[in-house]
């Protein structure tokens, strides 16, 4: 009995900028934005992600479609209906099923203590989607 191994490919179909991010996020079933917050900080302090991308880029084939056969996997994006800025707070809240407030404290906390807190919320901002449309 042969069993099929998963096979990692950048999906052109749900890319920012290759796709490297959403076949790793699709590979080991986690959300792509975790990924591309990890790219941009490992690029933001000391250059490693942005070689690693570009190596990915080249050797990981590249494969159609937002999302390969199987059921989709939650996602995080902005909330539509809990949002106070932008709606980065409510979104982390209704993914990780908590409330958003303790996110909300997190940011205003990192914004002090070193001034993280501002790029996290920025940068989150700029990579989480707008939330799906109810049809």
């Amino acid at each position: 009995m042969a069993t099929e191994v998963k096979k990692l490919h950048r999906l052109t179909g749900d890319r920012k900028i290759a796709g490297v991010c959403s076949g790793l996020g699709k590979y080991f079933d986690i959300d792509p934005l975790l990924f591309r917050l990890f790219f941009l900080f490992s690029v933001l302090f000391g250059g490693f992600g942005a070689l690693a991308y570009v190596i990915m880029w080249a050797m990981v084939p590249p494969k159609d479609g937002a999302q390969a056969e199987g059921g989709a996997a939650p996602r995080l994006h902005l909330s539509s209906t809990n949002r106070k800025i932008a709606g980065v707070c409510g979104g982390l809240g209704e993914y990780f099923e908590l409330d958003p407030v303790f996110f909300r404290v997190g940011f205003v906390i990192l914004a002090f203590a070193c001034g993280a807190g501002i790029l996290l919320y920025g940068a989150l901002w700029l990579l989480l989607p707008r939330p799906p449309t109810a049809s």
